[in-house]
């Protein structure tokens, strides 16, 4: 089973081309910068500028804690650097075409259009950081704090569409989450359980012992320009007023009113 992996230049990108690596034959990384527009603070004030930098800081430091290990992308693999925003671009579909793959797995790019899906159909499969059809969009995974909701939070593994994580599901999983949790440390431990899962459920598509499973309710569409100051202020203070604490007290009953496809 050939692997083509479309994903950005983070530690929590590295690790999952290395988790694809290990138990598959991943023949191809294409790896995009990320967007300048998601940590700038150029237009904010002080306060909320030193808000979100140290947001993204915190991020960092716990990417580093679980993932510091895969400074690299995996050395059996060949890579391909684009810039931001050209991941439809001729030279993608043409390494993409050369390399002849049985599976695409997107990972954290910019949206992926119809000429590539339709070139590869149901053979482009999403690691969504968030629970479809409840938090679909992006920071999927902060969103549910903000509407009090930690049993949204997880991890989607779809079929890619043009609408965006609408697809159809493979599976669903969500965060070993304990006391004390940050947010960042819960968001890292989605991405590790993801690169644990995502191989076998794999495998599983390709032999036909998993029948993706259509999308049904509906929920919120998240955009990464409604994550204003104020909104990430909240969510700290969901944390420090026992969010967390109150949902694992009552933990079972809440994810059984947001099932989720395993």
């Amino acid at each position: 089973m050939k692997i083509v992996v479309l994903t950005s230049d983070s530690l929590r990108h590295k690790y999952i081309a290395h988790c694809l690596a290990e138990q598959l034959n991943l023949v191809l990384v294409i790896t995009e910068k990320k967007s300048p527009a998601i940590t700038d603070t150029s237009s904010l004030d002080k306060e909320d500028a030193a808000l979100i930098e140290q947001h993204f800081l915190k991020r960092k430091e716990s990417e580093e804690e679980y993932f510091g290990l895969y400074r690299d992308f995996p050395s059996t693999s060949e890579l391909l650097e684009i810039k931001h925003g050209q991941i439809n671009s001729p030279e993608v579909m043409e390494a993409i075409k050369n390399t002849q793959p049985d599976f695409i797995i997107l990972f954290g790019t910019s949206i992926i259009k119809e000429k590539l899906l339709n070139k590869y159909p149901r053979r482009i499969i999403n690691l969504h950081l968030g629970l479809s059809p409840y938090y679909r969009g992006s920071a999927t995974n902060l969103f549910p704090y903000y509407y009090e909701e930690p049993e949204c939070v997880g991890g989607t593994i779809h079929l890619a569409t043009p609408k965006v994580d609408k697809g159809e599901i493979l599976h669903q999983f969500r965060p070993d989450i304990r006391l004390g949790d940050s947010l960042h440390y819960i968001g890292n431990k989605v991405i590790l359980k993801g690169g644990e899962v995502l191989p076998e459920i794999l495998r599983k598509y390709e032999k036909g012992e998993l029948k993706p499973k259509k999308q049904t309710g509906s929920g919120r569409i998240c955009r990464n320009k409604d994550l204003s100051p104020d909104l990430l202020r909240n969510i700290y203070k969901e944390f420090e007023k026992g969010l967390i604490t109150e949902y694992l007290r009552e933990k079972e009953k809440r994810d059984a009113e947001k099932p989720i496809i395993e």
